[in-house]
């Protein structure tokens, strides 16, 4: 089964399988939502992004609540600077000079200016006249008439030997307190902006007042703080349901083979979820931006596994996911578009590494020409913080280098095929399409035919191409096993199905499918190249055997050994593989390759898996089925290079 064709396999499916396929998608849905909701950063989100000097083109912003004004780091740091450099000064009193006069040897003429001096005070050093001192008791003193011991000796001609005992003495422990105490106290804000109040106008200039304004605003939408209320869960809560509301009707009428297949759902879950997840998780860290989130992974891996329609609205619709919880929305949403367009446009196609790396860097240039075109249209000036967002986006978009083994993971983790894989299967060195050639060249010229036809139709009508291409290469691989009784193989005039009834021929001839679905496996094929093999016949008849058994037992209605088992074709691309089969089959046997006789042939061939309904469970319109049909005459006139005749001149 494809999902990648996004049309339901079954055209009436019972309603059975459609309630376990909503089942499953809810449950899935359900987990998805959780990790989504849990990641979402906490408390309110600013969401306006802003430079200094830059052109507010947003509307008039007005303060939505209450909010300070905080100081700046620098407005901080130089408050802290004046208070250390203007500390108070706090000292201990000592009056002993009784007990210093009662035990020095000096004259008594002195004592009375010694006890003098010692009132007046005696301070070892010079104090800190122009900060202001203290007791330890909180009284303030004027130390400015202070003496100090050499400004005695020097005044009055005291003996150098003659130390007096200070009077104050600093006590760095007290001031050291004091001083913390106040830095502990410094306030960090310097004003209130009311609720209401505009902060800044559409149009105007970030100024540094509005900038530091704006910067107050956003401080205030503290994310770490799980102060949300209760609305605003449930409005989370809401817009995220609704976004798995709208993919699953999105799948289910665009894309219902995705919700067919769980391996393919859970695919297309991961990666969504994964997406939303970790922008949200970096939109939660202050210091990182969502920017660096390479969400521009998420298109590719889809398109890769999917389709480019798929790949451009999951990623659409992920951007919109995220709107409403990251900041800088306008620029974020911008970027991230931008980033999966041009990937989306570049990557298409890239099956070698020098291809990749040629893709990630111009992928980078069209990045930093988006993120110029918004600087310039916000008219803001050059800093470390503007460039910041430019390095978070280019380093994000260096994670393509890695989609090879990404994509190989995916492959193991899932149980679904990507385009590069399949690229290699239908290189026609593999290792089972070389045992074709040598085998059965002839059955290995038939499948490159059908390749080509089934190919050339495909694009015409739409699908994919890679798929339709590989699943023809190896549609009739089962052939390796007898590839002498099947006609293309046949070098001589004596056919081996002589010697055999026509019940064995007919066993034999069916006996391809199963064959080629053993070998498929044996050769490690994914199912949905395997697919291919198992519905290109549908339940259609070996029609020659069936005839000749006919024409020998007329009594009988006894034919279910002539049957193909089937499945029918479930996709647009196993029904473009049976019809390009057929034709490629039935054109090569008419002897006489006119105009007429390849187009009658190709009408009867059409019409007869028509009436006998083998498109039946395949998604595809009579018109898709009319335009393939025109697509086939075009082609094999172009191969048996028939002219059209033109009618002779009168």
């Amino acid at each position: 089964m494809d999902p990648r064709n996004g049309k339901n396999n079954m055209k009436a499916p019972n309603w059975f399988r459609i309630s376990e396929q909503w089942l499953y998608y809810s449950l899935i849905a359900m987990v998805a939502s959780a990790l989504i909701y849990i990641s979402i950063p906490s408390g309110a989100q600013f969401k306006y992004d802003y430079r200094l000097g830059q052109i507010w083109l947003e509307e008039d912003l007005v303060a939505p609540q209450d909010f300070v004004l905080q100081k700046s780091d620098e407005e901080l740091e130089s408050d802290r600077k004046f208070l250390i450099e203007n500390k108070d000064f706090y000292y201990d009193y000592h009056y002993r000079v009784d007990e210093w006069l009662a035990n020095a040897n000096i004259d008594s003429s002195l004592h009375g200016e010694l006890e003098l001096w010692q009132k007046r005070g005696v301070v070892p050093n010079n104090p800190a006249l122009n900060h202001r001192l203290y007791l330890v008791d909180g009284t303030r003193i004027d130390l400015s008439g202070a003496w100090t011991p050499s400004s005695l000796v020097a005044n009055y001609g005291l003996p150098e030997a003659l130390v007096l005992p200070p009077t104050y003495s600093l006590n760095e422990s007290k001031t050291d307190s004091a001083l913390q105490a106040k830095l502990a106290l410094l306030p960090t804000n310097k004003g209130m902006v009311a609720q209401g109040t505009i902060i800044i106008a559409q149009g105007a200039t970030v100024n540094e007042q509005k900038y530091e304004t704006l910067k107050a605003l956003e401080r205030s939408y503290d994310r770490t703080q799980s102060d949300s209320s209760i609305y605003s869960k449930l409005g989370s809560a809401l817009y995220i349901l609704l976004i798995f509301i709208g993919l699953a009707f999105f799948l289910r009428l665009h894309y219902n083979a995705v919700l067919a297949h769980s391996s393919s759902l859970n695919l297309y879950m991961f990666t969504f979820t994964a997406g939303m997840v970790f922008a949200l998780l970096l939109e939660s860290i202050n210091s990182v931006s969502a920017l660096a989130v390479p969400l521009l992974m998420v298109p590719v891996i889809i398109r890769s596994f999917f389709s480019d329609r798929l790949a451009l609205f999951t990623h659409t619709i992920m951007l919109v996911a995220l709107l409403p919880f990251v900041s800088s929305s306008v620029q974020f949403v911008t970027v991230q578009f931008s980033a999966g367009l041009i990937t989306l446009f570049l990557i298409r196609g890239i099956y070698k590494r020098s291809q990749l790396v040629q893709s990630t860097f111009q992928i980078m240039v069209v990045l930093l020409l988006v993120h110029l075109s918004i600087h310039l249209i916000r008219e803001s000036d050059w800093t470390t913080q503007s460039l910041l967002p430019v390095a978070y986006s280019l380093g994000g978009t260096l994670i393509l280098l890695f989609i090879f083994p990404l994509i190989y993971f995916f492959e193991r983790t899932f149980g679904v095929v990507s385009d590069l894989t399949l690229l290699e299967l239908s290189d026609t060195n593999s290792p089972l399409l070389k045992l074709l050639s040598k085998e059965a060249p002839g059955t290995f010229q038939h499948t490159m035919q059908v390749a080509n036809l089934a190919e050339f139709a495909t694009e015409i009508v739409g699908g994919n191409t890679l798929l339709v291409r590989t699943g023809a290469l190896y549609h009739d691989i089962g052939k390796i096993a007898n590839p002498q009784y099947f006609t293309e193989n046949q070098s001589s005039t004596t056919s081996p199905h002589e010697e055999l009834s026509y019940l064995e021929s007919a066993e034999i001839i069916i006996g391809h499918i199963n064959d080629g679905i053993e070998l498929a496996k044996k050769y490690k094929l994914p199912d949905i190249v395997i697919d291919f093999i198992r519905t290109h016949h549908g339940t259609s008849r070996v029609e020659y055997f069936y005839r000749k058994y006919k024409e020998d037992h007329p009594d009988t209605d006894q034919f279910d050994q002539f049957h193909y088992p089937g499945p029918k074709p479930f996709s647009k691309e196993t029904a473009i593989v049976m019809m390009s089969d057929a034709v490629e089959a039935s054109t090569r046997s008419i002897p006489d390759k006119t105009e007429q006789n390849l187009s009658e042939m190709i009408d009867k061939v059409i019409g007869h898996q028509l009436s006998t309904g083998q498109y039946d469970n395949a998604e595809i319109t009579m018109k898709e089925i009319n335009t393939i049909r025109e697509a086939f005459k075009r082609f094999i006139r172009g191969v048996y290079h028939v002219r059209i005749s033109y009618p002779e001149a009168e």
